[in-house]
């Protein structure tokens, strides 16, 4: 089952909220399930607005950026080089990811910041 704790002191003071989910889902739909208010705009990975530090807990994981993904962190500046040419990368983050985009698997477990 994945497991999401979102965090967000711009709420207020430490809000947080556990979501779980036994299918693979986005984060942004993890999140409506949940009531947690990220911000969102087009939901197709192109204007950022979902943009979110994700910190997986645990074992490192597969991180898979899809181009629309890539195109908008890099203009956002928050593409860590490194990650820019590589379709895929083992990872410990926190690395932005946009939550229309990042898909939760069932074995994932991931704090995320917005």
């Amino acid at each position: 089952m994945g497991l999401v704790q979102f965090i967000s002191p711009r709420i207020g003071g430490d809000w947080s909220m556990s979501c779980r989910s036994h299918q693979p889902i986005s984060l942004l739909k993890m999140a409506r399930m949940c009531n947690v208010p990220l911000p969102v705009h087009c939901q197709k990975g192109v204007c950022g607005a979902c943009a979110v530090k994700v910190t997986p807990e645990g074992k490192q994981q597969q991180l898979c950026l899809n181009v629309f993904e890539k195109q908008t962190l890099q203009g956002l500046g928050k593409l860590p080089a490194m990650l820019a040419g590589e379709d895929q990368k083992l990872w410990k983050g926190p690395y932005w990811r946009l939550a229309c985009q990042c898909i939760v698997g069932t074995g994932d477990q991931f704090f995320v910041a917005f």
